[in-house]
């Protein structure tokens, strides 16, 4: 015969092991609803995951680009060193070279040396500022082998009465072309007084090579009045062409 309890312990099982169930559901709907808001939230709203994203380091990237390009366009010049077809400014008159296809600006009241057969010169009244324009083959076709055949003269001082010379090439643009210009500080030969010269070269018809240059006393202020003068007779230098 059973005992009196033995009747009831299957009931009791059963009834333990539906609560360990129940809690075990409890806690796994716990974790689920855990992990369910976090996985939500990883997405911004109305947004897929599978959407590109711009990435901090991406924007960046992206506005540098955009910052190098705006300032790539604006480091172009705007002035090419074209001619300009319109009156020279006051002060200044028009004179044409027909022998030298050439065109150019020069300061009222300087006088005119005598001519070459390949080069211009003109002097200020007070003998500071000289200004020459010249059309040459004897160096090249370009204004590199024209300035660097120009500079090895002016080295010889034999040939060329200069001395102590210190030159520097710049690159620049002249007539809508490619061009060179030479600064160079020196002094003639047997004297003291620094000098300054500057000379622009720009290529031409038929195998010619233009050439301006403005030489100059370095004494006080005149170094600025050269380079005014430079940018001035720049501007209003026309090559090839006969009459103004």
């Amino acid at each position: 015969m059973s005992g009196p309890g033995d009747g009831t312990a299957p009931d009791r099982c059963v009834g333990e092991l539906a609560a360990l169930v129940s809690a075990i559901t409890a806690v796994v709907g716990l974790l689920l609803a855990l992990f369910g808001v976090a996985f939500v939230g990883d997405s911004p709203v109305n947004r897929s995951v599978a959407a590109p994203v711009e990435s901090p380091a991406t924007a960046t990237a992206t506005a540098t680009a955009t910052a190098t390009a705006t300032w790539s366009a604006s480091a172009v010049p705007t002035n090419s060193g074209s001619p300009s077809a319109s009156d020279v400014p006051e002060g200044w008159r028009r004179v044409g070279e027909p022998a030298l296809t050439v065109v150019f600006a020069v300061p009222d009241g300087w006088v005119r040396r005598p001519a070459g057969a390949i080069q211009s010169t003109w002097r200020s009244p007070d003998g500071t500022h000289e200004m020459s324009v010249k059309r040459d083959t004897s160096y090249g076709a370009t204004p590199r082998e024209a300035s660097v055949g120009q500079l090895a003269w002016y080295r010889d001082t034999a040939a060329s009465s200069m001395a102590a010379l210190k030159a520097v090439t710049h690159t620049t643009r002249q007539n809508g072309k490619d061009s060179l210009w030479l600064e160079i500080d020196y002094h003639w030969a047997g004297q003291t007084e620094p000098r300054k010269r500057v000379e622009a070269f720009v290529a031409g018809s038929a195998g010619h090579v233009h050439q301006l240059l403005f030489d100059t006393a370095a004494g006080p202020g005149n170094l600025a009045t050269q380079r005014e003068l430079f940018a001035t007779a720049r501007a209003h230098l026309l090559i090839d062409r006969n009459a103004p």
